[in-house]
């Protein structure tokens, strides 16, 4: 009797194993074999961004052409409220200066005296210079731009005086022989100068400044 007892609880095991392998089957499917994340497909395309070449400094030439883009001798002579003889003369010169950064200049001269003598840019303090000129140059950023007009601030005798014009700080440079209004407007700088004895003492500084709004494009300050 014991032996048959056992021979049946023999075969009921042997199901029961059966049973458990195959849910152990289903619960731990196999996985499939992910390859390395540092293997590289050999057709693999190169998504980097090419370096751009430095720009040319020329394309930082931002300077009028023309002088009448900037002022007529005939709004000159408004604003002085006075007639002026000779000639107007005009200078350009896109050439980079890599020392200074600048990358083209105009100069404007309004009432140059005739007499043969060659244009200039650079202005003349005595009588023979013309009454008003007007110097406007490029560089390769603003930066450099400003800090030319700290280089002219620093080299000056002449009397300085702080002017603010439409936001924009410049200075009032005055000696014997004329007054000139300095300041730098993004990549530009603007000289404008004005020879004394044309207008009366009082009213060289609203002159002045009223040229220097004309050309900036801003209203004169009121004064004071």
């Amino acid at each position: 009797m014991n032996r048959v007892l056992r021979r049946y609880a023999a075969l009921a095991v042997v199901p029961m194993a059966l049973s458990l392998a195959a849910c152990t089957d289903q619960q731990e499917p196999e996985v499939p074999e992910v390859p390395g994340a540092t293997e590289t497909p050999e057709d693999a395309v190169d998504t980097a961004e090419p370096t751009e070449p430095a720009g040319d400094p020329t394309d930082a030439l931002d300077v009028p052409f023309e002088c009448g883009e900037m002022l007529t001798a005939g709004r000159v002579v408004q604003i002085l409220q006075t007639p002026l003889d000779g000639e107007s003369q005009r200078v350009y010169n896109d050439d980079y200066l890599a020392d200074s950064g600048r990358t083209g200049r105009l100069t404007c001269r309004y009432g140059v005296p005739t007499g043969g003598s060659s244009p200039s840019p650079s202005p003349s303090p005595s009588a023979d210079g013309p009454a008003v000129e007007v110097a406007v140059s490029s560089y390769v950023d603003e930066e450099t731009a400003a800090g030319r007009i700290d280089t002219t601030l620093g080299s000056t005798s002449r009397d300085v005086e702080p002017q603010t014009i439409g936001g924009t700080e410049g200075y009032l440079l005055t000696d014997d022989d004329e007054v000139t209004y300095i300041v730098a407007r993004g990549v530009r700088t603007y000289v404008i100068t004005l020879r004394r004895g044309l207008v009366p003492d009082a009213a060289e500084v609203v002159v002045i400044l009223e040229l220097a709004a004309e050309i900036l494009g801003d209203e004169a300050p009121e004064e004071s």
